[in-house]
């Protein structure tokens, strides 16, 4: 991507100690999950925040050291990531057999070839989904590596402070499509309906006023991060212009979750196809790179990734 040699290094060796463990990534989402759609969407919670706060020790730690323990810098904190992802699986999957809905992992379970083909059926549509938007993450990550690594690093610190404004909408996707699944198992089409719909507004509500805050108290925010005026203004830029695609983002996440409770995995599959690659890779390109608009044109483009998918979504749902 045209990363500096440096930058390089150092995530090769992240990388090498993340790369094989990340199993663990995809077993903490499948069991926390399978508990969500149980109803329990407690543990999952509990069980990030014990994680994290153990990640935060631990990384402080293994980077920069603590009496006897010495500090490995990049290699201590891929270390303390693994330690997590084994630490949280562990947890989650212990809740798992403390339930009604038990099972092994060491054990074959009888299934059926229909229960494959089910499965099969709904988790491709969401899993190519998942590969678009990474694949798409990966080109366009590397477009903004092209801008520079200031913009680069400012780009990273927006994304990270803008992760905290998508939990209202995680987690009322959740509960879309636990409510809406739970209500189409039921045979209650109607209940599954106004689910939807009323966890999507209730969803825009809460992040217009989190985009509120991104606006006004962006420089706050971005000196969490940096002290450097410069990198602050390109945050302030990127995170004020986020700060309108709010309400579109909220509609997006909870669309989606709804219409994967109710089995449709295929429209988002689609909006992200048509998101990630038609508008935000080509935006950054355009805004970004062709116009020079740097880390402004990065984020329109992201926002106008956000609105299409919404409005698409929102019309697919009203559809049932």
């Amino acid at each position: 991507m045209g990363a500096e040699p440096k930058v390089l290094k150092e995530g090769a060796i992240y990388f090498r100690i993340v790369g094989v463990p990340s199993i663990l990534i995809s077993l903490m989402f499948i069991f926390g999950s399978i508990l969500r759609a149980a109803g329990d969407t407690k543990t999952p919670m509990k069980v990030s925040w014990w994680i994290n706060l153990v990640h935060i020790g631990l990384v402080y730690i293994l980077i920069f050291g603590f009496s006897h323990i010495p500090g490995m810098g990049v290699a201590g904190a891929a270390l303390a990531t693994v330690i997590v992802r084994i630490l949280g699986t562990g947890m989650l999957y212990y809740k798992i057999k403390q339930s009604s809905f038990s099972f092994s992992l060491l054990h074959k379970q009888a299934e059926s070839p229909s229960e494959y083909k089910s499965l099969i059926l709904l988790s491709s549509p969401a899993a190519i989904e998942r590969l678009i938007m990474r694949l798409g993450q990966i080109v366009y990550y590397g477009l903004i590596v092209r801008l520079g690594t200031e913009t680069y690093a400012a780009h990273t610190i927006a994304g990270n402070i803008e992760t905290f404004s998508y939990m209202p909408g995680y987690g009322l996707s959740i509960a879309a499509a636990t409510l809406t699944g739970q209500s189409l198992g039921a045979g209650k089409e109607r209940d599954a309906y106004q689910y939807g719909m009323l966890t999507t507004y209730i969803a825009v509500i809460f992040m217009s006023f989190i985009g509120i805050l991104l606006f006004f108290l962006a420089p706050w925010f971005a000196a969490w991060f940096t002290t450097e005026q410069s990198a602050i203004d390109l945050v302030v830029t990127a995170l004020r212009i986020d700060a309108f695609a709010q309400p579109a983002l909220a509609v997006g996440l909870v669309m989606a979750g709804a219409l994967q409770g109710a089995g449709d995995t295929k429209s988002p599959l689609y909006s992200t196809a048509v998101g990630m690659w038609v508008i935000r890779v080509a935006g950054v390109y355009v805004l970004g790179i062709v116009f020079g608009h740097g880390i402004a044109g990065i984020w329109l483009s992201i926002a106008i990734d956000l609105c299409a998918r919404a409005i698409f979504l929102f019309f697919v749902s009203a559809g049932y």
